[in-house]
């Protein structure tokens, strides 16, 4: 029973964790752009493992957990930008 019972807190503990990730995650570019240039190098530096600057753009490969959650909010905003181009198109046939 110890031993189930210490499962079990950790999992809830995994999950609550999970939440703060994402609620950062989700505040990261307000409070990124709020920070001195010092403090934005050390989030880069927790959140990339590579970055340079190619022909004007940032390249960059995230560390984990972050690059799975790069992945998912890039399909999100395929996604999002899909329907958005869906609806627009569909404007011509609205009644007016």
């Amino acid at each position: 029973m110890r031993d189930i019972d210490m499962h079990q807190n950790a999992n809830q503990s995994y999950i609550e964790e999970g939440i703060r990730l994402l609620d950062l995650a989700q505040r990261a570019p307000v409070l990124f752009e709020n920070e001195r240039p010092a403090e934005k190098r050390k989030l880069l530096d927790f959140v990339l493992s590579n970055r340079r600057w190619r022909d004007g753009q940032l390249e960059a490969v995230y560390r984990k957990p972050f690059d799975m959650l790069a992945v998912v909010v890039a399909k999100q905003n395929s996604a999002a930008e899909g329907i958005a181009q869906g609806m627009a198109q569909n404007e011509n046939w609205l009644p007016r």
